[in-house]
This record gives C-alpha cells, structure tokens and sequence, in this order.
C-alpha cells in the first residue's frame, strides 16, 4: 500500500536519530537537506518558542473593525488564539491581574498603524508567475519535470510569502490536490508558517475545458479525470469526488481560460451548472466560478454560485442579481496590467469592477497571484483605488467581505473579542495612502507572531 504524503518511517526516524547530531543540521543542503533538517528536528523533539499566556499589543492606531473609524492608543489583549479583549491606551502587564503561574508580555506597536489580517480569496500557491523554481538535471530535454516532492516545497514558499505580505487567510483556487492538501493541512495544523488555507484541489470543468488536465484516454474513473463534467450525473459525482479527495470549496470552469488557450466563453450547460452547485451545497461547500463571458456568469448566478471569479463581461443585470442574491464579484485586477494582453483588453472593454462599484455588488478581494508573482499581491489594493474605490473599501473587501465568502465571519476578519488574533501592522495609514499595505511590518496569526520588525520568523514546530 502507498505512504501518504508527509509519512514519516518510524524506523527510518530512529537510523536518522543514530547518524545525526543537532549541529549537523547547519550543514544540509538542497531539498533533500530542507527535508532531512525538518524530519530530524521535529524527532528530536527540539522544544518551540513557549508564548506568553497574554500578549499586550499597544497599537498606535487602531482599526479593530474596517469601515469605522481608526482609534488611537488602544491596547489589544490576546490569549492562546484569541483576542480577550481591547483597552483605551497603552496597558501594562500589571494591570492584568494575572496569578504566579502566568505570564506575559507586550508588542510595541506605538508607532504603527494595526488592523485585522488580510485576507485573498483567489490564489495559486503552487505558481508564481515569471518566479521559476530550481531546473533538475534529466529528462529528454535536458531537465526533469519537477515532482510532488518538489511542487510542495515550492508551494510552502509560497505560503510564506502570502503571510510575511499580510494575507493571513487564503482560498486556494485550484492546484495539483495532494500536494494542496498536505500544505494546508501541515500549515492549517500549526505545523509550518503560512496563511490559513481552504483548497478547491481539483477543479470542476468540462472535458476539454479550462483545467482539464486530463489525456485524451483517462480512465474517467480515475482521480486525474475525477474533476471532469460531462451530464448531471456526472458533475454531481466529479463534486462528490473532490469532496472525498479533501476539498474545502468547489471550483467550477463556466469558461474557457488563456493559460490554457480554452476561450473566454461558456463550456457547461445550465443544468450542469445548477447539479455542480447544489451537489457542493449539499455537502457544505461553497462554489467558485471562473467565469469570463457574460451569459455563463448569468446562468452561474442563476444556479446559484457564491462568488464569481474575474466576471470580466458580466451584465448590468447579472451584477445587480449578484447583489441582490449576496454574490461576490473576485474581480483579480492584478492579472490584468499588461499592457496589449488579451485579458488586460478584454477587461477594459467591459469595465466590470467599475460597473460593480456603482450598482453595489458585493465584491471580495482576490488578486489570482500564482498567475503573478506572490510577492506582488498586495498592489491588487492599489488597481483597486486607481479604478476608484476607497481606500477604506479596499480594506473591507479583503477582510469583513472575504470573511463572510469563506463563512469565517465569526472568526476573523475584524479585531474583537471572541476572534482569532490575526492581526497585522503597517508604518503609516493606509487609509491615507493604500501603497503602505505593500511593506506589512508585523503579522500575527492566530495569536503567534509570523513576523516582526520587518523580519518573517521560521516554521512553526508544535
């Protein structure tokens, strides 16, 4: 029988333990170095970074709940995960009460603008745009394709990044699913540094369509074909699938796509639309559409669908439906800055973010970074704002809004009592110049900081 991805040989464990010393660890190199160093570390049992029982927060200026207004001198109080509670000006340790047992201790953020943790609901870990992961010898060409193995360090980095730029829950939107899967549930387990993910894996799309990977012979049982929809029956069962597989939420192609030369218009019909999404609805899952012509995003509305993905030749009509019905527009800005590119032409010519603005749709924040480089993330902000939403707005949509499209409203996405501590800081208001959520200072996720004056902290080993 096969391992599971990140199975750990016990056995092999014990040899590694009789052959190793702690400092040999400074000396690994390479992948098999990163994955020797993080097996070896985690059997030694080398103990974390004990937290305090409280962390005192003094935050210059606060904005605890985006779209009200920032508060001076505040001081959060956080504990294990949660935030306990928020104080006028900056408390010291003694005013906690705490018993002998207990400690604490207090983050300095006097200087800094703080506010809850970003949130991005379309990204791609397992690419970065023009970023390139190292070349392996081998191959016909000269060069091996790169293995699981190797997509889920790259992918691991990448989740790095999307933390260290302030992005401390993320919608993945499609990505080889085992190596998905096994970074999130590592990340999501505390066990290595990186936003809080919720993975579609495999999309759901027609066969031929955008994201069908698939050759031409598949099985149509098998797990590489396990996405494709082709009748009612079958698109109930490929939702069914990913389900199983570990799907957090369902990605449903309603277009073609240019990464993959599959068009821009529609590819299902309607009712296979409407059985993709109320198989995921009966399962607890939200569906995201990838949708680019405007009658697949009118027919994805009608079935039903939770937020539309880019939405580039959506209708007047189709956007005040989306309103009416509490959809969210993903409008992904940032992979539409080229200039002469096909997509950066075709969303000029419709203008759907701007129309959206103004009928009043529920817009969320999404850059579809991976088609980018991920480091560049949070100038979707500024796309945003030259198009001409708030500042303030931009904030909301990519903390209260995407909260409430992953259903976590009662968890994160503003800063108050009973709520995760993912709390972020910038030098200067962004309210003022969005430009500074471009270089985030300090993240804290889940009440352990990822990073601090600037500097993003290692992995995080329970």
């Amino acid at each position: 029988m096969s391992k599971p991805l990140g199975y750990i040989n016990p056995h092999t464990l014990v040899r590694s333990l009789d052959r190793f010393k702690l400092d040999s660890c400074k000396c690994l190199r390479g992948l098999k170095g990163f994955v020797a160093f993080f097996v070896i570390c985690v059997a030694l049992g080398l103990p974390p970074v004990q937290a305090a029982d409280f962390v005192l927060i003094h935050a210059g200026e606060l904005l605890a709940v985006p779209g009200q207004a920032p508060q001076l001198k505040q001081t959060i109080v956080v504990s294990n995960e949660n935030i306990v509670e928020i104080r006028d000006g900056f408390v010291g340790v003694d005013a906690l009460e705490l018993s002998d047992d207990q400690t604490a201790e207090i983050i300095d953020l006097r200087g800094s603008f703080v506010l809850p943790g970003l949130m991005d609901a379309h990204i791609h870990l397992m690419w970065s745009g023009r970023d390139r992961p190292i070349k392996k010898k081998g191959g016909l060409a000269g060069q091996a394709p790169l293995s699981n193995e190797d997509l889920t360090l790259w992918t691991l980095r990448h989740a790095r990044t999307a933390l260290a730029s302030g992005f401390t829950t993320v919608r993945e939107l499609g990505a080889e699913p085992e190596v998905m899967f096994a970074v999130r549930d590592w990340i999501n387990g505390g066990k290595f540094i990186g936003p809080r993910i919720l993975a579609a894996g495999q999309p759901v799309t027609a066969a031929g369509g955008h994201g069908d990977n698939s050759v031409v012979d598949a099985d149509p049982d098998s797990l590489g074909a396990s996405g494709l929809c082709d009748g009612l029956e079958s698109c109930r069962r490929a939702v069914r699938m990913q389900h199983k597989r570990g799907s957090d939420v369902i990605k449903m192609m309603s277009t073609g796509g240019w990464a993959d030369h599959t068009g821009t218009e529609q590819l299902f019909f309607y009712d296979e639309m409407e059985a993709t999404v109320n198989a995921a609805h009966q399962l607890g899952m939200t569906v995201a559409t990838h949708a680019y012509a405007g009658d697949a995003i009118a027919n994805a509305v009608r079935a039903g669908v939770d937020s539309v993905e880019h939405g580039l030749a959506v209708t007047d009509a189709t956007l005040k439906e989306m309103k009416k019905k509490n959809i969210f527009l993903v409008p992904t800005l940032s992979i539409a800055q080229r200039k002469g590119d096909e997509i950066t032409l075709y969303r000029d010519k419709y203008r759907a973010f701007e129309r959206a603005m103004d009928i009043g749709t529920p817009i969320a924040f999404g850059t579809d970074v991976g088609g980018i480089p991920h480091r560049y993330a949070a100038r979707e902000f500024s796309h945003m704002v030259k198009l001409g939403m708030s500042p303030e707005a931009t904030i909301v949509s990519a903390t209260i809004n995407t909260a409430s499209l992953f259903r976590l409203e009662s968890e994160i996405g503003t800063i108050e009592p009973g709520k995760l501590a993912d709390i972020i800081a910038v030098n200067g208001n962004p309210l003022e110049d969005i430009k500074t959520l471009e270089d985030v200072k300090f993240v804290m996720k889940s009440g352990r900081v990822a990073k601090q004056g600037g500097e993003i902290k290692g992995i995080f080993l329970e």
